[in-house]
């Protein structure tokens, strides 16, 4: 009896969500809330506590349970259309679980390297939503096969380089509601470093992906389905007005010296821009990036 890519799923959504849980009593934990309000600790330093190890490991395992769902989902999906998709990102509900697998993956790197687990609870809360939509009765579950526009490599570079990136920006966006939480609970400025400097190098990272997948690879999978380079579409309108503030964002850090509250609210209009793009113009607007 073969093992269903959906089973997996459903095991990511529970760890998420616990994980999700512990990184809020971590949050809570008074000796977390005693070392950041002194300020003690170095730049890249967070009190470890049993919550936050949970936290962490349920995270990791969710990530995994993620992972081999992607991969049973690749294999379904290239049986049933009888074309070697290398990764599942033809619908809503594959896009969705991709994009879910790719947030807490990397935010686990940024975790391991500054040492913060404050970042945990808006990260895996968002996969949570984001594969708990998926797995919903609202999203079709079911594998079809593709349509001539969808069996192309470049669709598949296209979609996962760009969710790759927006996931980087979902890294930097959790760190802009912590810095912007902590500003208005009257945080010294010395200790919103971390956190601007994280969604500095979550964007610094994230905003060529975007732009190689979302541009140049959407680009050209749009002149093998469409005939045509660039056609003015409501999503590709989006996502370049997403990478239009993406890109401001980077110039004003670097050139302007922009940090803080004038570049966290760049980082947060640009991906509440984002998501728009993604379930705004599917649900709202009509275009040829409809494919369900």
């Amino acid at each position: 009896m073969s093992v269903d890519s959906t089973l997996f799923f459903y095991l990511s959504t529970i760890g998420y969500f616990v994980a999700f849980l512990c990184y809020l009593l971590h949050a809570t934990a008074r000796r977390t809330v005693v070392t950041e309000a002194l300020a003690t600790v170095p730049l890249h330093a967070d009190t470890p506590s049993r919550w936050g190890r949970w936290a962490t490991w349920l995270t990791g395992t969710a990530v995994v349970f993620s992972t081999l769902g992607v991969v049973l989902r690749t294999l379904e999906l290239s049986q049933v259309s009888g074309w070697f998709m290398p990764l599942p990102v033809s619908n809503t509900y594959e896009t969705l679980a991709f994009f879910s697998w790719a947030i807490p993956a990397l935010y686990l790197w940024f975790e391991w390297r500054y040492r913060i687990k404050s970042l945990g609870a808006v990260v895996t809360g968002i996969a949570f939503v984001l594969i708990a939509i998926a797995s919903s009765p609202l999203v079709p579950q079911d594998v079809t096969p593709l349509v001539p526009a969808l069996q192309s490599y470049w669709l598949v570079a296209h979609v996962s380089f760009t969710l790759v990136g927006e996931a980087l920006f979902s890294v930097a966006f959790a760190a802009g509601l912590i810095l912007l939480w902590k500003v208005w609970r009257g945080t010294p400025w010395e200790s919103l470093k971390r956190f601007d400097e994280i969604s500095y190098r979550a964007v610094a990272l994230g905003f060529p992906l975007f732009s190689l997948g979302g541009l140049v690879f959407g680009a050209i999978w749009a002149q093998n389905a469409w005939g045509r380079y660039w056609g003015w579409d409501p999503k590709e309108t989006w996502m370049l007005i997403s990478w239009f503030i993406y890109a401001i964002y980077l110039h004003a850090r670097v050139r302007w010296g922009w940090k803080y509250l004038r570049a966290t609210w760049l980082i947060v209009i640009g991906y509440l821009t984002t998501i728009f793009t993604w379930f705004g113009v599917n649900f709202l607007l009509s275009g040829l990036h409809s494919y369900g």
